[in-house]
Parts: structure tokens; sequence; C-alpha cells
């Protein structure tokens, strides 16, 4: 018998020109669920740019959240009474809150709060225990993210759904021409290195980390360029401290692009800095392009990175061991490759679209079917320290992380 058709609406009150990883996965999660044969729809704010992206990636939108605190609340309400949805995955706390109320109130739907990174909740503030106890589950990119919840207090474990990203694999494969054309366009000889780091402009990624690795590695490395991709509230400091004489212009802002997968083919080594983190897109964008990584140890970066076969990680706030991890690849070139490749290869095993939107149907079915605290398809553990891979899809495992 033929499951029945799901109805999932995501809720996102972001109103920044610029949007990050759970944007995007909400706009990928969306369409993929709308070409399996479901239907999705977004629910953000009127005019921006993520849901603007969502409807060109041929995803139904609506833009009911604007108004009064109260207004919004009953709009997100409505929109739900309108959908009728069978799962509304929301990010954030209030909009976490408006969808409980709405369902209590007779929208119906289950509410899964989407938990992008860890620190989104906190124990010490009680508005976040009320939260948490008013959503029927969470979902999180790391197994590591999981258990920092738990022990955080938000449990039970079993309340925390753990969804690996997933990505296009096929749009990170770009031409040799594409990168020359890029490395010209930035100015960059043949030879000459280039490392590139994309993300949000802002404290937990690290960037002023990078900044000082950076200083260290100038007289190595004189010639080398540094490139950050991305906008987000700390731009204005960014600038500044990029524009420090002391790092000799070694340093580009590149704002917010939309050409990724371009970019990351005409750089040599990614650099992930970030400070707190829970499953860098990024850092899958660049595996996937091929790029050897340099990543900081944070939350689930050693789920998708095996230390020393498909990257490099480095402690957290430690710009020596970042400079000393660029300058083994930047010696290396063949090491470069290897890693590179072997970075590819992970996330066709392991990251991909369609597992991810595999294990996203199986955990929107547990939640729709009331057993809110089933852990469903399990990732099992591999035979490399931190890493994992998908259970079977539609397979419930006894061997959960916990």
């Amino acid at each position: 018998m033929t499951e029945a058709r799901l109805r999932i609406l995501f809720v996102n009150a972001n109103r920044s020109a610029t949007y990050g990883g759970v944007e995007r996965w909400m706009i990928d999660a969306a369409a993929g669920m709308v070409a399996r044969g479901h239907c999705a729809v977004l629910l953000g704010r009127p005019g921006t740019p993520w849901l603007c992206a969502g409807r060109n990636a041929g995803v139904g939108v609506r833009t009911d959240i604007h108004g009064t605190w109260a207004a919004r609340v009953w709009r997100v309400r409505a929109a739900m009474c309108g959908e009728r949805p069978d799962v509304v995955v929301v990010k954030a706390k209030k909009a976490a809150r408006m969808a409980a109320w709405g369902r209590s109130t007779g929208a119906g739907g289950r509410v899964v709060l989407f938990l992008g990174a860890t620190h989104e909740l906190s124990a010490d503030r009680w508005v976040d225990r009320f939260t948490w106890q008013r959503v029927d589950a969470g979902i999180v990119v790391a197994r590591g993210a999981a258990d920092w919840y738990r022990e955080s207090g938000f449990g039970p474990r079993e309340k925390l759904h753990v969804l690996w990203k997933g990505l296009d694999v096929a749009a990170y494969r770009t031409s040799n021409e594409a990168a020359r054309r890029i490395r010209a366009e930035l100015g960059l000889a043949p030879d000459q290195l280039a490392v590139t780091t994309v993300g949000r402009l802002a404290w937990q990624k690290g960037i002023t980390d990078l900044f000082a690795a950076v200083r260290l590695l100038r007289p190595r490395l004189p010639t080398a360029r540094f490139f950050v991709v991305g906008g987000g509230r700390d731009a204005a400091q960014i600038a500044a401290a990029a524009a420090a004489p002391d790092l000799g212009g070694a340093v580009t802002l590149l704002g917010q692009r939309d050409d990724i997968p371009a970019l990351l083919s005409a750089t040599d080594v990614f650099v992930q800095s970030s400070r707190r983190e829970a499953m860098a897109q990024s850092t899958l964008e660049a595996m996937a392009a091929g790029r050897a990584v340099v990543s900081t140890r944070t939350i689930g970066a050693d789920e998708a990175i095996e230390d020393g076969v498909s990257g490099l990680l480095v402690p957290v706030e430690d710009p020596v061991a970042l400079a000393d991890g660029i300058l083994d690849l930047a010696a290396t070139p063949e090491r470069r490759a290897a890693l590179g490749e072997a970075a590819r290869r992970r996330v066709e095993e392991h990251f991909t679209l369609g597992q991810m939107l595999e294990r996203f149907e199986a955990i929107c079915r547990t939640i729709v079917v009331g057993r809110r605290f089933a852990e469903v398809p399990a990732y099992q553990s591999s035979s490399h320290a931190g890493a994992g891979s998908p259970g079977a899809p539609g397979r419930t495992s006894s061997s959960a992380p916990r």
C-alpha cells in the first residue's frame, strides 16, 4: 500500500538580507519533498531573500509573518489552518511558540523545532524550557548536537532526531574552465595558493581566528591569498579587521555570492574556523567540490570529516594549529588532492540530498503517527573514530546513539 502523502509547513521568520544554512536546508528539503510527491510550503516574512530563493526553486511560499507580535501569532495560526500540515518545522524559539500555540488552539500538526546549532536553547532560561516542553520533537544536524542538548537538560535523547545534511553533489562538479575564469576574476596566478572560507560574518564563525592564522602564515606563504565569502551582522567589524596593515592586503572579502560551487572549484584549501558550529553546511559543500578542508573540531565536524583521511581537524580557537594545517596542505599538493578526493567520496557516500530526504521523510512519518520519542533510522558507528553512516532507511535501529 502506498504511504500517505505528507503535508509539511516550514516556518522561518528570518528577515535578514542574507541567509544561512538553515534557510538553505528548508528550501532544499521543501523542494525535495515536493519532488517526492508530498506537499511542502515555506512560511516567512514578505520580500525576504530566502523566501524569494524558495519561490525560484519552485516551492510554494506564504508571506504571512508581519505586523505586531500578536498579529504574527494569529497569522501563523491562520497559515496552519489553511495549509493543514501534518508536520510544522520551525526555526527559532519564537516561531516554535507561535506554532505550538496554533496547534493547541485547533490548527493541528506536529511541531518540530529545527536546531541548526548548539546553544539555541539554554536550561537557565525558563522560556527555553517552556518552549521545549511545548514542541513534539527536535531535529538536529549531528549526533554530537543531540547529545549536547540532552546533557544540557533538553531530553529525553529520543525526542531529538539526527538529520545529517545533504547536498546535490552533481552541482559541485564544475568545469576546469569555470575554475580558471573565477581565478582570473580574483586576480590569481595559476600557481598562487587560494584559501577560502564561506559563512555568516558573526562571532561564532571565528573569522578573526583565521586572520590571526594569516598573520602567522604571511612570512611562510607571502603570495597566498585568503578569501572570505558571506555577509552578516558583523560585516563592518570583519571588514575593518581584514584591512589591518599587518595582513598586508592578503585578505579579500567577497560578500554574499550565489556562485559557491564555482568559487570552491577555484580554491586550493578550504578553511572552517568556527568557534561554535554543528555540521557546517559550507564544509560539506567544500568536500563535495573535492577541496581539502581544514576545520576546527566543533560539534559535528568529526562526523563529516575523518581526520587525516577526508580533511584535517584542529582545536577550536587555536590560530597556530589552524596555520599549521593550512601550511601543511600548501606544501603538499599531492596530499591536498588526496584529501579532496576522499572528501568528495565521503559526501557521495553519506551526505547526498537523496539520503537526507529519505531520512527526513522517515522522521516526519514517525512524528505524525505519534511515536513522539522514536529514533528512526539511527546513524551507525563506522570504523573511523567519530564518523558515522546512515542506517538502512525505514528500519529503526536498536543501536541508536544515546
